[in-house]
């Protein structure tokens, strides 16, 4: 950090002075004892003014929660989040660094009921914590009934199969290597809009009340094709998981990933590159589900973002 200062001259009458700066032949000394001015003098005072340098990180929009913010900075800067931020295991206070590519661009969840977000800004010489504040949505809340009472109140048994099968999906979003940006989404079902259940919906399942709706699901017949929205790499697949279904995961880079739930056929294989439009599997209705559907989720290292705002064009 440097200082800077400026040179403020003017003649001071016969008064006593406690504080001088003197300065001769470019170097400033510090008179610490106390003098009575005689004669008008020309004296130099020194303004010392202390600075931290602007950052540069800027996002394309507010902040809103339950948003995929997108960000842009310059390479001077490294960005940071704690662990745990993330939501995906990583509960210790360390600092994680949001991954930028090579123009300074970067994408980061916000978190629904979040009412700020807190990063910390490296540069070389220096760092700081700035805080932005987050704006809040308004959620629908939705009634469901005529779900198997195992499915709403698992029993001991099943309760240990979603514990174990939440913990591979968090596994699975530990690491994202895609090296594309992820800029650019299409909706999984090109030919059908219609969304039976909004992202962030409280949710009463046989008049229970659970947390908000992880995604979006989006009403169509069961064998309707599912396409990649944007390029990627599948990190996750399973047959039968106890809410989901047949279920895949893929990895878009940056941190962002996409799950395709409840489907009736999956037609990709682990490890698998997907480019925009290819077909990931069918529409269907396994898992705890009431009817036909897809249940398409959107994340950030763990984080639930609204999919509405990425693959329509009006924001909920």
């Amino acid at each position: 950090m440097k200082n800077n200062y400026k040179v403020i001259t003017f003649f001071q009458s016969a008064y006593k002075v406690y504080t001088k700066y003197q300065c001769n032949n470019n170097v400033i000394t510090y008179l610490k004892y106390k003098y009575k001015v005689i004669t008008k003098n020309l004296l130099y005072y020194i303004v010392i003014t202390f600075f931290s340098p602007a950052y540069a990180l800027t996002f394309s929009s507010d902040l809103i929660e339950g948003q995929l913010a997108y960000g842009q900075t310059d390479q001077n800067e490294l960005i940071f989040v704690e662990n745990s931020y993330l939501n995906i295991g990583k509960n210790d206070k360390n600092l994680f660094q949001i991954p930028t590519d090579s123009q300074g661009r970067f994408v980061i969840g916000i978190p629904q009921d979040a009412t700020q977000l807190t990063l910390t800004i490296k540069y070389p010489t220096y760092s700081k914590t700035i805080t932005f504040p987050v704006k809040n949505r308004k959620w629908d809340e939705e009634y469901i009934t005529g779900l198997p009472k195992n499915k709403i109140q698992p029993d001991t048994q099943n309760q240990k199969r979603i514990v174990s099968e939440t913990q591979q999906m968090k596994q699975a979003r530990q690491n994202s290597d895609y090296p594309n940006f992820p800029n650019t989404w299409e909706n999984p079902l090109p030919s059908y809009t219609r969304i039976s259940s909004h992202f962030g919906s409280r949710r009463i399942l046989n008049n229970i009340k659970k947390q908000g709706h992880s995604g979006t699901d989006l009403a169509a017949p069961i064998g309707t094709p599912i396409i990649a929205p944007l390029p990627g790499k599948v990190v996750f697949t399973h047959p039968d998981l106890f809410l989901t279904g047949q279920t895949v995961m893929i990895d878009h880079g940056y941190g962002v990933f996409s799950s395709y739930s409840h489907m009736s056929q999956i037609n990709v294989q682990l490890n698998q590159i997907v480019k925009t439009g290819d077909l990931i599997g069918l529409v269907g209705q396994t898992g705890r589900a009431t009817g036909p559907h897809l249940h398409f989720t959107v994340t950030w290292y763990g984080i639930r973002i609204n999919p509405e705002d990425l693959i329509f064009t009006a924001t909920k």
